[in-house]
């Protein structure tokens, strides 16, 4: 991927529409739209686009007062990376196993995180758990189905 004033500027328009999406503070709302949103930058731009959306979103959730438990906030950082990386890494097989790569790579680390490194409140214990794998995938999906319609990156 080269980094460019293209890259660039298509990764800040993504972050910036991410922090659009947080706004709704529904999880079940919120999850699938950004981690559509890291799944879109990493299949349309690369995974280093997506990555720093993925590290920017839950710092900025924080200083927006959207993340109320900022120990999660490393976690959630690396999360996202790992989905990133995860679905770059499985879509050169088919982009839906990239997904659940990605998926499953984000949820066994944020559910670890919460249950034997950070000492969680059973509420962010719940949130960062099984609803994350349910998030990522929906995200995911509507990702997969935008990425077909979209003209190809040159």
């Amino acid at each position: 991927m080269k980094f460019n004033t293209r890259m660039l500027t298509t990764t800040a328009l993504l972050l910036a529409l991410a922090l659009a999406v947080q706004q709704f503070k529904i999880q079940w709302l919120t999850g699938p739209g950004v981690n559509a949103i890291l799944i879109l930058a990493t299949g349309y731009i690369g995974a280093l686009s997506g990555i720093i959306i993925g590290i920017f979103t839950p710092l900025l959730a924080l200083i927006m007062g959207i993340m109320g438990f900022a120990p999660a906030i490393p976690f959630i950082m690396l999360g996202n990376a790992l989905l990133c990386i995860g679905y770059a890494w499985g879509k050169k097989i088919n982009p839906l196993v990239g997904v659940v790569i990605g998926a499953i790579l984000k949820f066994i680390l944020l559910s670890l995180a919460v249950r034997f490194i950070i000492d969680a409140p059973p509420p962010v214990v719940t949130a960062l758990s099984f609803p994350q794998l349910v998030t990522a995938l929906t995200g995911g999906l509507i990702a997969i189905i935008i990425l077909r319609y979209l003209p190809r990156n040159k």
